[in-house]
């Protein structure tokens, strides 16, 4: 808002404000909102200098188009140039065409103002979020939907620089160029002034001096009246720029006139004209003096605009008494002959004025009435320029009609030249319409150039990329001369690093490999430790339980059977007395080896239940057979002939079997399974040992 206050003065009402610069950095670092609360305050600066409340809607506006431009990852600048041609410029045409006092033909100096201006601010911002790494890290600013390529980062970067340079010259160099136009006019329009001016002045003492002389002519035969007619239209003839000569009686009676036909049409009407009320004759005849008068509106002899010159002349040599007054009505119009021989006037006007400020000529395209007033307004508005500002037919307007100045004559008259402002503030628009031409032109070279700079970068470093990226093909290396030193020196140390990176990883390969195997060995032994009885090799209880679901599914899909049988060791206690534990032990290897032998099938789970005890789980199991081979089992191991290890004694085991056979859908619960066979394995031991007990359950 500060910088706001002072905006930079470029020409006429042109002022370039860097206010702004915050609203665009708040808007690429913090987004759509910030940056509106940034612009009201930077606008509100502007609002107390300009007093023209559309900064709020315009540079609003452009904050939250910056913000949302943002969003969707476009550059600053390039979004920037977008809101002036699309929304900022539209709307500042209709804001001063609808609500200000500014003639069209200010419009585009203006619009392409506002548009320069902002691309100026934009840049300036971008360059700044550049410079200061700190706003890089900024804890909440807005993120990059997607990564930018680095080519569009290069390709902006050089538009920034360049876009910024050239509009500093163009500016520089049109505000210089505008400035040495300006010291140019003023001196023409001086050296004309003063040109018109030697002009009117000499005509006025020619004609001074005509008088004069002519006053002295007469007083050398001021006796002599009948000859003062003569006298007088003799000089009157010599000097025709008079409209009308005329002498006078100390009564302020005419008594002579040239063209004497005024005099003889006055002379039929019958009229006597008394000029005693005229200043020219009270000048002349009670003052004695040569006297010029201010415009008038003749009597009698014509109704035209005339200024008079008269002067006494005198009956005697000594000037004592006078004899009457001369006097000769100049013809204003011979003026307009000083206007159109003047070199100057091409496009300047002239206006002319007493010392009571008539007009006694202006230029006919002013459109201004002799004698009337020379009214006019000096501009002091917010036209800034090195030039005097005149108002003469828009008083109120804020914008100047006229670039005058003026020079005011002996007599107390005051000549004025007059130019329009106008061609001048069109001199400016074009120059910097051209700047704008040759900036769109120069971004659209730069942003070619810039394009196949940065290729020169980003293809090798991609060729690098995809070296590396692609598996091993065995090809040639594309990196070719042309590339930077830097590329294939950083090229060459990747080729280095990824040799060394593919001998670590086949070394780590390898380490894995056989890290693998022995964790795959060390698991399948961890495995058999937690399923398998380790005195026994056979699964143990966990295990049986554990795959009896996947058992029972597997039947229930086919709709088969499933036995469940414990087995216990009659009178086992007895063996580890008499044998000793390790015959004990023996005897259940034997015990487990055989039931492996007689349940060999995949599916078959055989288990150590605990103690001498032994869980057999048989799928698939023939209702008609199953008694008959469980009890061959049991006939087996009671033949079976088992060693001692410590005393090599032999000796023999038999087994008591409880079992249940049935459906799969009987019960999905192990354990109410193996209360059944439980229960039979009771029975068993209860008639006397060494027999099978089973319930087939069909239902």
């Amino acid at each position: 808002m500060l910088l706001n206050f002072y905006p930079i003065q470029f020409f006429a009402n042109v002022q370039f404000v860097l206010g702004n610069t915050m609203t665009v950095i708040a808007a690429v670092l913090l987004g759509p909102w910030y940056a509106f609360l940034t612009a009201m305050m930077a606008s509100t600066g502007l609002m107390l200098i300009w007093d023209s409340p559309h900064v709020y809607l315009i540079f609003g506006l452009e904050a939250l188009f910056l913000g949302y431009a943002r969003r969707r990852d476009i550059y600053a600048l390039y979004a920037d140039a977008a809101y002036w041609l699309l929304l900022g410029a539209p709307l500042v045409y209709l804001y001063v065409v609808f609500l200000m006092d500014i003639p069209p033909s200010h419009l585009g100096f203006i619009i392409s103002k506002q548009g320069i201006n902002g691309l100026i601010y934009t840049s300036i911002a971008s360059l700044l979020i550049l410079a200061i790494p700190k706003l890089w890290f900024l804890k909440d600013k807005v993120k990059d939907r997607h990564r930018r390529q680095l080519s569009a980062q290069l390709t902006y970067f050089f538009t920034l620089l360049v876009t910024l340079t050239l509009l500093f010259s163009a500016l520089i160099f049109n505000y210089y160029s505008l400035e040495r136009q300006q010291v140019m006019l003023k001196q023409n329009m001086t050296e004309a002034v003063a040109h018109i001016s030697a002009s009117t002045q000499s005509y006025i003492e020619n004609h001074k001096t005509v008088i004069q002389n002519t006053a002295n002519q007469l007083t050398l035969i001021a006796d002599k009246p009948e000859k003062w007619q003569a006298i007088l239209s003799s000089f009157h003839e010599s000097y025709p720029s008079f409209i009308s000569m005329l002498i006078a009686d100390p009564d302020a009676k005419i008594v002579n006139a040239s063209p004497v036909s005024r005099l003889i049409a006055i002379d039929k009407k019958a009229q006597d004209i008394n000029i005693n009320d005229r200043d020219y004759f009270i000048e002349s005849f009670y003052n004695r003096r040569l006297f010029v008068s201010s415009a008038f509106l003749g009597r009698g002899f014509g109704n035209d605009a005339i200024v008079a010159m008269s002067t006494p002349f005198y009956l005697d040599e000594q000037h004592t008494q006078v004899a009457g007054i001369i006097e000769g009505s100049l013809d204003l119009s011979y003026f307009s002959h000083i206007d159109q021989v003047s070199e100057y006037s091409n496009d300047e006007s002239v206006v002319m004025v007493d010392e009571k400020n008539q007009i006694i000529f202006a230029s006919k395209k002013l459109s201004l009435k002799p004698l009337s007033q020379f009214n006019f307004v000096i501009n002091k508005g917010g036209y800034h320029a090195n030039l005097e500002l005149i108002n003469i037919h828009k008083m109120t307007s804020i914008v100047p009609e006229y670039i005058y100045t003026h020079r005011e004559l002996n007599n107390g008259w005051t000549v004025y030249i007059l130019k329009e402002f106008s061609p001048l503030l069109k001199l400016a628009e074009e120059q910097m319409f051209a700047s704008f031409i040759m900036l769109l032109v120069s971004l659209v070279c730069t942003f070619y150039i810039s394009t196949k700079l940065s290729a020169l970068l980003t293809v090798p470093l991609e060729a690098v990329a995809n070296q590396f990226s692609l598996p091993d093909s065995g090809k040639v290396s594309t990196i070719d001369d042309n590339s930077p030193r830097e590329v294939f020196s950083l090229y060459q140390r990747l080729v280095a690093s990824k040799e060394q990176l593919v001998a670590h990883q086949m070394e780590l390969e390898q380490t894995v490999a056989n890290r693998t195997a022995e964790l795959e060995k060390a698991n399948k032994k961890l495995t058999e430790l937690v399923d398998r009885d380790p005195l026994t090799g056979l699964y143990n209880r966990r295990y049986a339980e554990r795959k009896f679901s996947e058992l029972l599914e597997f039947c229930l899909r086919s709709e088969q059977t499933i036995t469940v049988a414990i087995l216990d060791l009659d009178l086992f206690k007895t063996i580890n007395d008499n044998y000793g534990h390790l015959a004990g032990d023996e005897c259940l290897r034997k015990v487990s080896q055989l039931l492996q032998k007689y349940f060999k099938r995949d599916i078959d789970i055989v288990a150590r239940y605990g103690g001498e005890e032994f869980l057999l789980i048989l799928p698939l199991s023939n209702t008609l057979h199953i008694e008959h081979h469980l009890n061959g089992f049991r006939e087996a191991l009671s033949q079976l002939e088992i060693t001692s290890p410590e005393d090599n004694q032999a000796f023999k085991v038999m087994v008591s079997i409880g079992a249940i056979t049935a459906n799969a859908d009987y019960e999905a619960d192990l354990d109410k399974w193996i209360k059944i066979a439980d229960e039979n394995l009771y029975q068993a031991k209860q008639q006397g040992r060494n027999r099978t007990i089973i319930d087939i359950i069909t239902d």
